[in-house]
C-alpha cells in the first residue's frame, strides 16, 4: 500500500511540474508588494519549481523559476519583503510563547521563555570576502527587524486543610525593546511581539565589526491571595472556649526579565579618495580608492564592475516556529521568511561595459582565497584566488569630466560621490620625443634621444621615475637634461623610439606618450624638406622657360619638341 501511495505522489508531481512541498520553503506565489520576477530572485538555495517553459513564458522568467540567478545589484525587493513579512509573526497571549529556532531565550520565576530573535537588518549585505571573513555590512541608516515573546507561569493554587492560595495575573507586558550598536543605545520602543526599530546616522568613525544588540525586557505582576485558618481561644465564664476562622491577606509579586541577542555587523560607509586629471585631448582620468569592498565605479558613459555579484537566500533559522505553554511544545511551519542579500566574488578582476568608451588602466587589491558557496546555492563561482580590488584607475571620454564620478557600494548599491575634498587634481601633459642620428655603420646606429615637456620645454628625466624610452626593442632612460645617447644594432633603414610614461597618478606631472621615427641617414622630415626644396627650384626654372618662350617667340619650348 505504501509503495502505491508513493507512486501516485511521484506521478502527480510529474504531471503538475511542481516540486513537492519542503518544510520551511516560502510561499509559492508572490506577496508583500513584490512582483513576480523580483519574487523569484529572493529564494536562492531553495528547491526549484520544475516549471516547464511554454511558448508564452519568457526565457528569463523560466530561468528564475527553475534555477538560481546571479544578480548585478542588491534587489530592493529584499528590503520590501522583510519589512512586510515580519508582521506575519503569530500573536500569542500570556499563557503561551512562540519563537523561531534561532531565538535567544531565558527563564525567570514567573516569566518563562522570554526570548528575542533578530530577523534581519535592512538594508544589508553579507559579503563573502573569504572563507574566514564574511562581514555583515549594514547601511548607516536602516531598520532592525525581529520578534520578542514570553509567557507567564502562574504558580499552582494550593488547598490544604489550614491554608490555601489563589494566584492572579495583575499585569504583564514587554516593558522595553532596545537597540544598541557598539554599546550605545540608538533606538528603543515598547511593542507587541513584532520589532521594527529604525536607526539613523550611525557614526562613521567606527571601523571594523561592532556588536548590534537587540534587548527586550518583560515584566509581570501577580497577586497571591493567602487564606489561613486561625484558632483563637479565650476564657468564657471560667471556661476556655476556642473558635476557628479564616484570615485573608494579599501579597504582590513582580518580576522583570531581560534577554538579548547579538550580531556582529559593520556599518557600510566606506571612505572614498582618489585623483582626477584631464588628458590633453580632454579625456577624464580618474583613480578611486575605497576602504571597504565595493561593486565598482559609475561614470556618465558607463560602469566599471568589480569582482562582485549578488544572490538572495532565506534565513533557515526562521523555517519553523516552536510554540509552548509549559506543558506541551509544538513545532510548525513559519509564515515568516526573512531573506538576506549576499555578495560573492564571481570574477578574478574588474571589467568595463564592452560597448562603452572606458578603459580600465589598473586595479589594486589583495589576493584572497575564494570562499565556497553553500551546496544548496546553484550558482557558478570562481575557484582558487581572486583580487579583491580596493582601487580602480580608468580613462573616460571628455564628456565624463563635466559630471560626477560615483563609487557603487555593496549595500543597495549605495553610490558615493567622489568629492573635491578627498580628490587631488593632477596635471597630465603632452611629451615631445626627438631622435638625432650621429653615426651609422653597417651594423650599428648611434642616436641621441631627447624628451621634453611639449608645453614648457622642460626636460623629462625617466631615470628617476617609472616609465622608459623603447628604442627599437631596447629600453633606455633619459638623464636630468632629458637626453640619452645610445648605440644600438642596425635592424633596417629606420629607427623608432616610443616614450612609455608611468601612470600619471604616481609621479607629477604625468605625461602621455609620444613616438618618432628617423632614417638611418637623417630624419624623415629632413629628407622631405630636401625633396621639397629641389622640387620648388626645378619647377621655378621650368615656369620661367615657358614664359620667356611665349614672350620672345623663340619656339624652344618644350625642349623635347625636336626629339
Amino acid at each position: 500500500m505504501a509503495r502505491h501511495t508513493l507512486f501516485r505522489i511521484v506521478c502527480l508531481w510529474a504531471i503538475l511540474g511542481t516540486a513537492l512541498p519542503v518544510t520551511g520553503h516560502p510561499p509559492e506565489t508572490t506577496d508583500h508588494g513584490v512582483n513576480e520576477s523580483a519574487f523569484q530572485d529572493l529564494w536562492s538555495g531553495d528547491k526549484e519549481r520544475q516549471t516547464v517553459a511554454t511558448a508564452n513564458a519568457a526565457s528569463s522568467e523560466t530561468l528564475r523559476h527553475t534555477s538560481d540567478v546571479p544578480l548585478d545589484a542588491p534587489p530592493k525587493a529584499a528590503e520590501r519583503w522583510n519589512k512586510r513579512d515580519i508582521v506575519e509573526m503569530p500573536a500569542t497571549n500570556a499563557s503561551r510563547a512562540i519563537h523561531p529556532t534561532g531565538a535567544t531565550r531565558t527563564n525567570g520565576t514567573y516569566l518563562k521563555d522570554v526570548g528575542v530573535a533578530i530577523a534581519g537588518v535592512t538594508p544589508s549585505t553579507k559579503a563573502m570576502v573569504s572563507e574566514e571573513r564574511q562581514p555583515l555590512y549594514i547601511a548607516p541608516n536602516g531598520t532592525v527587524l525581529g520578534t520578542v515573546d514570553y509567557r507567564v507561569a502562574v504558580p499552582a493554587e494550593t488547598d490544604a486543610p489550614t491554608r490555601r492560595t489563589e494566584w492572579n495575573i495583575t499585569s504583564h507586558t514587554i516593558e522595553n525593546v532596545t537597540l544598541r550598536m557598539n554599546g550605545e543605545t540608538v533606538a528603543n520602543t515598547t511593542t507587541d511581539n513584532v520589532v521594527r526599530l529604525n536607526y539613523r546616522n550611525r557614526s562613521r568613525n567606527v571601523s571594523g565589526t561592532q556588536p548590534l544588540t537587540l534587548r527586550t525586557t518583560a515584566t509581570v505582576e501577580l497577586t497571591e491571595t493567602i487564606y489561613e485558618e486561625k484558632t483563637v481561644c479565650k476564657p468564657v465564664n471560667g471556661n476556655r472556649t476556642c473558635r476557628d476562622y479564616w484570615t485573608q491577606r494579599v501579597e504582590t509579586h513582580t518580576e522583570t526579565v531581560t534577554v538579548e541577542q547579538k550580531r556582529q555587523v559593520s556599518v557600510y560607509d566606506p571612505t572614498l579618495s582618489g585623483y582626477r586629471a584631464t588628458y590633453p585631448n580632454g579625456d577624464l582620468g580618474v583613480v578611486v580608492f575605497r576602504s571597504q569592498p565595493w561593486y565598482g565605479l559609475q561614470l556618465p558613459s558607463g560602469e566599471i564592475r568589480g569582482v562582485w555579484r549578488f544572490y538572495v537566500a532565506r534565513d533557515t533559522e526562521w523555517d519553523t516556529l516552536t510554540e509552548t505553554d509549559g506543558e506541551t511544545t509544538t513545532t510548525h511551519h513559519s509564515p515568516v521568511h526573512p531573506v538576506q542579500v549576499y555578495a560573492y566574488p564571481i570574477r578574478t578582476g574588474t571589467t568595463q561595459d564592452a560597448y562603452r568608451q572606458i578603459t580600465v588602466l589598473d586595479s589594486y587589491g589583495r589576493t584572497l582565497q575564494t570562499p565556497a558557496l553553500d551546496s544548496s546555492i546553484a550558482l557558478d563561482s570562481i575557484s582558487g584566488t581572486y583580487e579583491g580590488s580596493f582601487g580602480i584607475a580608468a580613462r573616460a571620454p571628455p564628456d565624463d569630466s563635466k559630471q560626477s564620478v560615483r563609487a557603487i557600494g555593496l549595500v543597495q548599491r549605495s553610490p558615493t560621490r567622489l568629492s573635491p575634498e578627498t580628490t587631488a587634481n593632477l596635471p597630465v601633459n603632452r611629451s615631445e620625443l626627438r631622435l638625432t642620428v650621429h653615426n651609422t655603420t653597417a651594423d650599428t646606429v648611434t642616436v641621441t634621444v631627447t624628451l621634453r615637456d611639449a608645453t614648457t620645454g622642460a626636460p623629462i628625466e625617466t631615470a628617476t621615475r617609472d616609465g622608459y624610452i623603447q628604442l627599437d626593442g631596447q629600453r633606455v632612460n633619459t638623464t636630468a637634461n632629458g637626453t640619452v645617447q645610445a648605440t644600438i644594432p642596425r635592424q633596417g633603414n629606420a629607427i623608432t623610439a616610443t616614450y612609455r610614461p608611468d601612470d600619471w597618478w604616481r609621479t607629477t606631472p604625468g605625461y602621455v606618450g609620444d613616438s618618432t621615427t628617423v632614417s638611418t641617414g637623417g630624419t624623415v622630415l629632413r629628407y622631405v624638406q630636401i625633396l621639397f626644396t629641389i622640387g620648388v627650384q626645378v619647377g621655378t626654372l621650368l615656369l620661367a622657360g615657358v614664359l620667356i618662350d611665349r614672350i620672345m617667340g623663340w619656339g624652344f619650348w618644350p625642349p623635347w619638341r625636336g626629339l
